[in-house]
């Protein structure tokens, strides 16, 4: 690794804190990315984005990996039955789990990075459930993110379709607002719960966003050919959701 890694611990979270090689020459700022489910995204994968970051082709970025507590009850917006019987119930604790990113993790890293402020520069992103949380940050939010990626989006989630189509931005989020959104083509296969739609879900996602106000142009869907629900293609997701939030 080349740039550098802070690990951080905020009222009982803990932190990743990853900047590129870049800074070491340059002081910045730099736009900053809060990621779900710590640094699993990018941690693995940092000579990659390392490599893509030296010819170009990734803008310099600060990323802010937060580990949840319990993502059942940090990336859900509300609760929810479990989609298994005896297995954990959906805690809802998504409002005080934002909360704490803005007010807490935010401030943190704004007083000790060279990070640049406003919507264009500040984005959020997650897979599955940190996907759905995510895109929840987008609409609870709307003043402090402008950069959403969800990497297979729990769409499922009981009432989150029926959220997106009910709640919409209190202000206009054309030419201010940028998402990322992905589906692998096979997620959902051999599931006989709601997670069978992982993918007309996600479609329906998009066009949600599009009936908000978005320009497609700022609505990117991404259909991963022959992927399922796993972690290794989420992270071949990642470098493409920064590449295209922050281009």
């Amino acid at each position: 690794m080349k740039g550098h890694l802070d690990e951080v611990s905020l009222d009982g979270y803990l932190v990743h804190i990853y900047t590129s090689p870049a800074s070491v020459n340059d002081s910045g700022p730099y736009p900053v990315l809060y990621v779900q489910d710590g640094s699993s995204l990018f941690l693995s994968g940092l000579e990659e984005l390392e490599r893509l970051l030296s010819v170009g082709e990734l803008p310099g970025v600060v990323l802010v990996g937060i580990q949840p507590v319990n993502r059942l009850d940090d990336y859900t917006p509300w609760k929810a039955a479990a989609l298994v019987e005896g297995r954990p119930a959906f805690g809802g604790g998504g409002d005080a789990y934002l909360a704490f990113v803005v007010t807490e993790v935010m401030p943190y890293v704004e007083a000790r990075y060279s990070v640049q402020t406003g919507l264009e520069h500040t984005g959020i992103i997650g897979a599955s459930l940190g996907g759905l949380i995510s895109m929840y940050a987008a609409f609870k939010y709307e003043d402090v993110f402008g950069r959403i990626g969800s990497i297979s989006g729990s769409y499922w989630y009981p009432g989150m379709m029926d959220y997106m189509r009910s709640a919409s931005f209190a202000t206009g989020v054309a030419e201010t607002h940028r998402f990322y959104v992905s589906v692998g083509t096979r997620e959902g296969e051999g599931k006989t719960n709601v997670q069978k739609d992982m993918v007309s879900l996600t479609l329906q996602a998009r066009e949600v966003l599009l009936a908000q106000g978005l320009d497609e142009k700022d609505v990117l869907l991404v259909l991963d050919q022959d992927a399922v629900h796993r972690v290794d293609f989420f992270q071949r997701q990642f470098p493409e959701a920064i590449k295209w939030l922050f281009r």
